[in-house]
């Protein structure tokens, strides 16, 4: 089975090769008799053997009748098909157990006077199992199904990711019944988009190994958001003693009782995210599932403190060993950041 998957996945990359956009035409559309339609076309050979051997004028006529429409049928099936405009929409940002919701857009840019009709299924196509521990990507085997004349773009195909790094989504099989439901047409369609998988973020302290700013010596002191006055950093249960001057009263006026501003007063420093040293020598030289289980929970944790530091528009870089990222905030950085977790240690090779 093995050897024939492999051969229809070569096949099929040559017939049907991977796009942002596809148009159905007759190089991508499969078409054949459905089980209704191969049970229509066993009535037709039974009814033309019954007027053979009876020599029934009728019989023979409604035999022919009935099988110029399984004729006209499949010209039918095939012209509301090949009407169909598929391309993928930009997806969201994704981390490992999350379910991606990929949007695929139909006949977004297609302007034909008949648009497509009938009801359209669409489901990733089934892939064959790994048994390694690199799982493939679990997808949601029922689909989607919509009607073509009542449908609201973008439709969205659901699969959960569970593993890092880069996705690559599998073929897109729409098929239809459409008019009679004596052919099935469909194709499976390849969409070349770029989705990269992000560790799942951990909740856990900012680690910063800092440095003061304009400083002649450098600093490998972890810096855990030591207590200030200079940002605010979070919200905490109220502790008695505390000053009330860090109460947050609107929490507590809406009834959600005493908690203290934290303020971070690190401010003045650049701050750098390692990953531990045990995990850049081992990783690639003594590779095994328990250290590949406690390297997923530490880019967890680089990446939750990612994140948190971006969102408080905080400079800080990421050392990771062979690869680093200098100091600096954003969007663009918080991305490399992401991209940089999702890959290792391919990209610090």
């Amino acid at each position: 089975m093995t050897v024939i998957y492999n051969y229809w996945n070569k096949w099929l990359n040559k017939r049907i090769p991977e796009a942002t956009q596809h148009r159905l035409n007759h190089h991508n559309i499969f078409i054949f008799p459905a089980k209704f339609g191969l049970l229509f076309l066993s009535l037709c050979v039974l009814l033309f053997l019954l007027g053979t051997n009876y020599q029934n004028n009728l019989m023979l006529l409604l035999c022919y009748f009935l099988l110029a429409i399984f004729l006209v049928n499949l010209l039918a099936s095939y012209i509301n098909f090949a009407r169909i405009d598929l391309q993928i929409g930009k997806c969201p940002e994704v981390f490992v157990s999350d379910n991606l919701d990929v949007p695929i857009w139909l006949n977004a840019n297609n302007d034909t006077a008949s648009p497509t009709h009938g009801l359209l299924h669409f489901k990733f196509q089934a892939t064959q199992r790994k048994s390694n521990k690199k799982a493939k990507t679990q997808h949601d085997q029922s689909g989607t199904l919509i009607d073509a004349d009542a449908f609201t773009n973008p439709i969205s195909l659901s699969q959960n990711c569970q593993q890092r790094g880069k996705l690559t989504l599998s073929r897109v099989t729409v098929e239809s019944f459409y008019p009679l439901g004596l052919y099935r047409c469909w194709t499976h369609l390849a969409f070349s988009h770029e989705i990269t998988v992000f560790p799942k973020p951990l909740p856990c302290d900012i680690r910063l190994h800092v440095s003061q700013k304009n400083s002649p010596k450098e600093s490998g002191d972890i810096a855990n958001q030591q207590t200030g006055h200079d940002d605010f950093s979070h919200l905490k249960a109220y502790q008695t003693g505390e000053s009330l001057n860090h109460v947050a009263w609107k929490q507590l006026a809406k009834g959600r009782g005493m908690v203290s501003k934290q303020f971070s007063s690190i401010s003045n420093h650049i701050g750098w995210l390692k990953l531990s040293a045990e995990y850049k020598n081992k990783v690639l030289s003594q590779p095994s599932i328990e250290l590949e289980t406690a390297l997923d929970k530490e880019l967890g944790e680089l990446c939750y403190q990612v994140i948190e530091l971006s969102r408080t528009q905080r400079t800080f870089g990421l050392d990771l060993g062979a690869q680093c990222i200098a100091p600096n905030s954003g969007a663009e950085h918080r991305l490399a950041c992401l991209r940089a977790l999702a890959y290792f240690p391919e990209l610090s090779c």
